[in-house]
């Protein structure tokens, strides 16, 4: 007795005990290390999957490579836009452990790959396999391309206890972590679209201690006697002491619908939904959810009132959680079940880093209403940020600005590559002006009321581009409320009502389907896109023309083809709208198969499929929105027309347009023929009518803008170049810098002759480093456009041969000094540029910037044949300091000029 009271109680005898105990309980042997060298012949990694399409064209054991010894695995491949390929290795069953830490030596001729492992919990069944439950945990990515670099995983019980965390918002709290082993180790070997090379050798397992089977673990309460313990003890078992169990209150009721991201899709009860977000400024939510959109973006955590109105109309609300109290952050309770994302902030910098690091963590221990994804809008640190965010947002509003949309696309598809592989991104889509434009034109013209709206036209390409350049969501733009009576407000309504009606309509291939095609078109200013979904394609040719961010053209053609490659034989094509599902002409040629569109403008869906079901289904669903999208087709053409009408008869003393007669005619007879049309139940036929009749008249509003901005270097020089509305303000200011002199020079250094002028008077750069790139800013002979000297702005690569995809902040900015204006004074900012080689790694080229209207009224400028003269003309809208700023934006060479800022005065002055 008293040896069994001595065992009990003895420290140093009870700590053994315990580790025992926990040895027991865990079922592990002694942690030793696990090491695969690849000096044999034959290849042990095997392929896991992928959520693209991919070829494994190599893969095999060779010599001479290695990292150490002789022998190292390689494999090449090819891949198709996604964001991962898996490749599995067996390392037995070791046990989660603090010692485990797997480790591997990789090279390659691409970034981004990432090592992980696979943890089975064999406690916990799969509800859809009944297996064991699994899950991943990501390690380090591969950084060093073209070298031998070791990826290693470490402290593997907390990552897996925070992974068991997420896991039973899930699953709920059946969760079970014990026991937990190492399925397998795994590599995402996707590096971005094409072909790539991989070495692997040197695969480590530190603290490999493998999983037993067969241990016997008796639990035992800490309310059982020690008579108790010791009769576990003497019968050979070892005991593990529990916590006494306390009564829990009985679980709240599981949410109504359940909310997860699988891969980059967002499924709502296991269906992919493309979110279609509006910002909600102060408009009742029956509006917004009778306009079409399913979401609703908050700025701040709403009443419970708007809580329960949303869950009543079927919307989704994204908002920031709830903060948290003196004593920490509450559970997230049912009262949150309309939430469809967390927003955890937004216009973030890497300074903002750290404590959205710590939020998201707050938030995702809180939430155990399920597995709500998080969501923020970075400005930079994209890849810092999609580590802890399930979703990035990004913004950029190119309408009003000198970003052609064919730029902007691209821009969009360069995104991904700064954040981490795989990151699901949303897009907003802009149905306003940029607000720095708004207040240059109040400040041209005060009392002049800017437009409150830009083109219907104009939004649907902003949507259709952010689809087929790999947007999961879209978050429409609004600066002020939606149910206002003003015509801008009301055609803006309607623009998206219709536009929701579409996106609905093709909601399986934009929310889940993938990438897997460029159709080229007969036309070049047309590219289309192929996306696979649902066992169909969805092709969306899209018409990118010059200026078309500005005012978009007739954008039309009687007679286009479309060649879309990887299509089966037995498919057939059919134009896909809301109102109506039309055959299509198609055949079989080299590359592809062959569509042709008898009359095409802007945008169309063709829907590309072989079972007659979904056929069906996608007609049945246009037949039913089919009348209300032809009744707002038709509206749009009139409000349109009796804008344009207004419009042209204050510009046509300035301009003379031949054929606006016939342009006019036309139009209003297909408006003719609509109201038959719709009286007699045609639908189709009526909104074919309405969409003809707003080409015409998209020919008018290009031919008056054509002609006022042919005589100025870029429409970015002034403010009133912008769209087709502002017109009358832009003709307003030819006739005041007509009658106006410009004043002196408010800079001094602007010719660039002597660098210690240029100090003196504030002229400064600065560098953003970045470890892919070099950046230097000289003064040389040979950048003069006047005198002896001028800049040179210069970013290469740090590695010529392997240069960045993506820059994601201009390696140098360099700036003037700070110049002295007064409100209202209408300012000349002109120069000399010359852009030697193409600007890449980057759509925005050189960017002139003015500290007055900001990046959004910039003068990009690519490669230039020779000198280009810039000059932009802004109006400050209160007293105070002004710059210009020339940013590099991506790797090449720039020369600057002969800058100066000065002053137009009055021709009275």
């Amino acid at each position: 007795m008293q040896n069994r009271k001595r065992l009990l109680l003895n420290p140093m005898s009870l700590r053994a005990t315990l580790l025992l105990a926990v040895l027991a309980y865990a079922g592990v042997g002694y942690a030793q290390a696990w090491h695969e060298s690849f000096e044999t012949a034959q290849p042990s990694w095997s392929d896991a999957g992928g959520d693209g399409r991919y070829r494994i064209l190599q893969h095999q054991r060779i010599q001479g490579e290695a990292h150490a010894d002789r022998g190292c695995e390689w494999l090449q491949l090819e891949a198709e836009p996604g964001s991962h390929v898996f490749l599995a290795h067996d390392v037995g069953r070791p046990a989660i452990i603090e010692e485990l830490s797997p480790s591997v030596w990789v090279k390659s001729d691409r970034p981004g790959l990432q090592f992980a492992i696979r943890i089975a919990l064999p406690r916990t069944a799969d509800p859809k396999t009944g297996r064991p439950l699994t899950t991943v945990i990501s390690g380090p990515t591969y950084t060093d391309s073209g070298r031998w670099q070791q990826l290693q995983l470490r402290g593997i019980p907390l990552l897996l206890t925070r992974q068991v965390r997420i896991l039973r918002m899930q699953y709920g709290s059946r969760v079970d972590d014990r026991e937990a082993y190492v399925d397998a180790v795994l590599l995402n070997v996707y590096g971005g679209q094409g072909a790539m090379n991989l070495w692997i050798d040197d695969l480590e397992v530190a603290g490999h201690a493998a999983q037993q089977a067969g241990q016997t673990v008796q639990l035992l309460s800490t309310q059982e006697s020690p008579d108790s313990a010791s009769s576990v003890i003497q019968a050979g078992l070892t005991p593990v002491r529990l916590p006494p169990v306390s009564v829990q209150p009985p679980p709240a009721a599981p949410p109504r619908h359940v909310v997860r991201l699988d891969r980059s899709e967002l499924l709502v009860d296991d269906r992919p939904m493309l979110p279609r977000v509006i910002q909600h400024r102060g408009e009742p939510l029956d509006v917004l959810k009778r306009i079409g959109f399913n979401a609703v973006w908050l700025d701040r955590l709403p009443a419970a009132e708007l809580f329960e109105e949303a869950d009543r109309l079927g919307l989704w609300l994204i908002c920031p959680p709830p903060r948290p109290g003196p004593t920490g952050m509450a559970d997230i309770g049912p009262q949150y079940d309309s939430v469809l994302a967390w927003d955890l902030g937004d216009d973030l910098t890497a300074a903002d880093l750290e404590a959205t690091q710590r939020w998201a963590e707050q938030v995702r221990e809180a939430d155990h209403r399920g597995n709500r994804p998080l969501i923020c809008r970075p400005r930079t640190d994209l890849r810092g940020f999609s580590r802890s965010a399930n979703l990035l947002l990004i913004d950029r509003r190119p309408l009003g600005t000198s970003l052609e949309m064919a730029d902007y696309s691209t821009w969009v598809r360069q995104q991904p590559r700064l954040a981490s592989l795989g990151t699901p991104l949303w897009t907003t889509v802009q149905t306003q002006p940029n607000e720095s434009l708004r207040r240059q034109l109040m400040a041209l013209e005060p009392g002049y009321a800017p437009p409150t709206a830009v083109s219907p036209e104009q939004i649907r390409l902003l949507a259709y581009t952010a689809i087929v350049s790999g947007s999961r969501g879209l978050v429409f733009t609004s600066d002020s409320p939606l149910d206002a009576s003003d015509p801008g407000t009301q055609q803006r309504a309607m623009s998206l009502e219709l536009l929701n009606l579409e996106l609905e309509l093709i909601e399986p291939w934009a929310a889940a389907g993938s990438f897997i095609a460029t159709a080229e078109a007969t036309d070049p200013e047309v590219s289309g896109a192929v996306l696979c979904a649902d066992r169909a394609k969805l092709l969306l040719p899209l018409w990118f023309s010059p200026g078309a961010q500005y005012v978009p053209s007739q954008s039309a053609a009687n007679t286009l083809s479309l060649v879309a490659p990887g299509v089966p034989e037995a498919t057939s094509a059919f134009e896909l709208t809301p109102n109506g599902v039309r055959p299509l002409k198609h055949q079989r040629v080299a590359g592809g198969m062959r569509v042709t569109l008898d009359e095409f403008g802007l945008t169309t869906q063709i829907l590309l499929a072989q079972d007659p079901v979904i056929v069906d289904a996608v007609h049945r669903r246009a037949a039913q929105i089919g009348p209300r999208a032809a009744e707002l087709q038709r509206q749009l053409a009139v409000m349109k027309l009796h804008s344009v009408q207004t419009l042209a008869g204050q510009l046509a003393p300035r301009t003379k347009v031949a054929q606006q007669a016939s342009w006019f005619d036309a139009a209003r007879k297909n408006l003719q023929t609509c109201d038959s049309q719709l009286a007699a139940g045609d639908a189709p036929g009526a909104a074919l009518s309405a969409q003809r009749a707003g080409r015409s008249l998209r020919l008018i509003e290009r031919a008056y803008w054509d002609a006022a901005v042919k005589g100025i270097v870029t429409p970015a020089a002034c403010p009133g170049a912008m769209s087709f509305e502002t017109l009358p303000c832009h003709w307003r200011l030819v006739d005041r810098l007509a009658h106006g002199r410009f004043g002196p020079n408010r800079i001094d250094g602007g010719d660039f002759e002597d660098m210690g002028t240029m100090m003196r008077a504030g002229w400064q750069h600065i560098l953003h480093p970045a470890p892919t790139v070099q950046t230097a800013v000289d003064l040389v002979p040979q950048a003069a456009h006047g005198g002896r000297l001028g800049v040179r702005m210069t970013v290469t690569p740090t590695e010529p041969k392997k240069p960045p995809a993506a820059i994601e902040n201009p390696p140098i900015l360099f700036s003037s000094p700070a110049v002295q204006v007064e409100a209202g004074q209408l300012v000349c900012i002109h120069g000399w540029v010359r852009v030697v080689t193409d600007i890449t790694a980057s759509t925005d080229g050189l960017l002139v910037v003015d500290s007055l209207s900001g990046e959004c009224l910039a003068d990009r400028i690519g490669k230039t044949k020779g000198w280009r003269q810039f000059a932009l003309y802004r109006v400050a809208p209160q007293s105070g300091p002004m710059c210009v700023t020339f940013a590099m934006s991506g790797l090449g060479q720039a020369w600057l000029d002969d800058v100066a800022i000065q002053v137009v005065e009055s021709g009275g002055q």
